[in-house]
């Protein structure tokens, strides 16, 4: 298998590199501002046009596109950008998929819901709250029109070891380590995504010839006050500097869903294997950085 990686230089294209890696893929990867490692092409997504050539001059019989504008509230400022880089570029991309005849895997998110009552199965009724939401839900809309047979998979609250040390549990780390609290929504349930899992939950799928809707995430809802403790426990730091806040003293411009997260059952059933829960997904992350220190915390 030859894969191309759009996005290979944030935390799940790194993720799926070593992925790939593991299976003996060969495979081709892209960077927008920061070329993580050697190997990788520069690519501005937002270029539609180069973008479709990326796509029919590798050669890949499998297409990733984890690349896209997840900053939630920059979204709600700008939503035309959001919706060029969430909906518009991937159905690019899914169009020139069709051409070559390669599969493809986009990634969406639990934020395609609004309403309370996650974790949510696949066929829910979408609800988005705000500009990232709705760019995502319009991106699977454009890219299963362009190429039926596509991988959307659906995620959530990703983490793990990556180079450039900049998901949430980086961030909380680096707090806690210089003795800094921070504040966490109690009020806001999920469910959590090691990023090796969701990587290796993405290759199995492609292999496997699935298209379609699936979710992919960790197994168990947790509120992201508890996740955050929850790291600081496994990283052999003071949880007490953890602070509970409900979400509407956090003062976000863009609203959150509350009780959301997704359910496997789907994913579970197709693969044979579940994903790691948050423990278990944080002492693999602590373990792999204390033998290997990928990237810095």
């Amino acid at each position: 298998m030859r894969a191309l990686i759009l996005g290979a230089s944030g935390q799940v294209g790194q993720a799926l590199i070593r992925e790939c890696g593991r299976r003996g893929w060969e495979w081709a990867g892209s960077y927008h501002e920061h070329p993580v490692g050697r190997g990788l092409f520069r690519l501005d997504l937002g270029d539609l046009a180069a973008a479709a050539r990326a796509v029919e001059g590798s050669g890949a019989g499998a297409v990733f596109l984890p690349s896209g504008w997840t900053w939630v509230d920059g979204c709600e400022d700008d939503p035309e950008r959001a919706r060029l880089l969430n909906a518009l570029a991937p159905e690019a991309v899914a169009r020139a998929c069709a051409r070559s005849g390669a599969r493809l895997v986009v990634y969406s998110t639990d934020y395609v819901f609004g309403k309370d009552g996650g974790p949510h199965p696949e066929e829910a009724e979408p609800a988005p709250l705000g500009a990232y939401g709705r760019s995502k839900l319009e991106g699977e809309h454009r890219v299963l029109a362009a190429l039926p047979g596509a991988l959307v998979l659906r995620t959530t609250v990703v983490y793990g070891p990556e180079p450039q040390g900049k998901n949430t549990v980086y961030q909380l780390l680096g707090r806690l380590r210089a003795g800094l609290p921070v504040a966490l929504p109690s009020d806001q349930v999920t469910t959590v995504t090691y990023n090796r899992d969701l990587a290796r939950a993405s290759c199995d799928l492609v292999a496997a010839g699935f298209g379609g809707v699936f979710n992919a995430c960790g197994p168990e809802a947790v509120d992201r006050h508890a996740f955050g403790r929850m790291a600081a426990e496994v990283f052999g730091l003071d949880p007490g500097l953890v602070r509970a806040v409900r979400t509407a003293e956090l003062l976000q411009k863009a609203a959150r869903p509350l009780s959301s997260g997704l359910r496997i059952d789907k994913l579970i059933r197709h693969l044979g294997w579940s994903p790691d829960g948050p423990r278990r997904g944080l002492e693999r992350m602590r373990d792999e950085l204390e033998s290997r220190d990928p990237a810095p915390v």
